[in-house]
């Protein structure tokens, strides 16, 4: 639905927003990690395709992630998603939903992807090979970003971007679409 908006210009996914979201799994038991690698079920009701992954804002948490992206301004609506288990991290899946590759296509249209320019993201998207990727679609990750002592140049110029006064409006734009919308969505499944 998000790509029909974009295709009939009801959405300006110009600037898109990348995000992630653990979701508790249903029930009251859960299993222990190590009962799991040995392949014992304490008990039944247990959802066994669930995993465990840690957040610093909610600690561990057993059960799914979901994995959104969605337009920035002026409508905010998903464009592409996808729910994983717990502990699979966000890197692969940003491949998985905005870039098309022989082995896997994305869930974005041709046309929505010509219109991105610029991705926005957390920490957990700060790698070389996305910015690479993205820059190779013609987009650019625009990520929370820090130097240390041996910065490289290139990375430099990332640091840059992101502490501009532009590069500070553009990620403030994941707390008001993304992340919002994925916590909606949370409240309603």
């Amino acid at each position: 639905m998000g790509n029909l908006f974009a295709c009939e210009g009801m959405v300006k996914p110009y600037v898109v927003a990348i995000d992630s979201a653990l979701l508790k799994s249903k029930g009251h038991v859960v299993c222990h990690a190590s009962s799991m690698k040995k392949g014992v079920v304490p008990r039944s009701r247990i959802d066994t395709d669930a995993r465990w992954s840690f957040s610093h804002a909610k600690g561990w948490v057993f059960g799914y992630k979901l994995h959104m992206v969605c337009s920035t301004d002026p409508v905010i609506v998903p464009l592409s998603a996808d729910v994983t288990t717990a502990n699979v991290s966000d890197k692969p899946v940003y491949k998985d939903l905005l870039i098309p590759s022989t082995s896997s296509s994305s869930r974005l249209s041709p046309i929505t992807l010509k219109r991105i320019h610029l991705v926005v993201a957390d920490p957990g998207y700060d790698d070389q090979s996305l910015y690479d990727l993205s820059m190779v679609r013609g987009f650019q990750i625009v990520c929370s970003v820090s130097k240390y002592k041996n910065t490289p140049e290139e990375r430099m110029k990332l640091v840059d971007f992101y502490q501009s006064a532009l590069g500070q409006v553009i990620y403030s734009r994941n707390r008001i679409s993304v992340e919002p919308l994925i916590e909606h969505i949370k409240s309603i499944f």
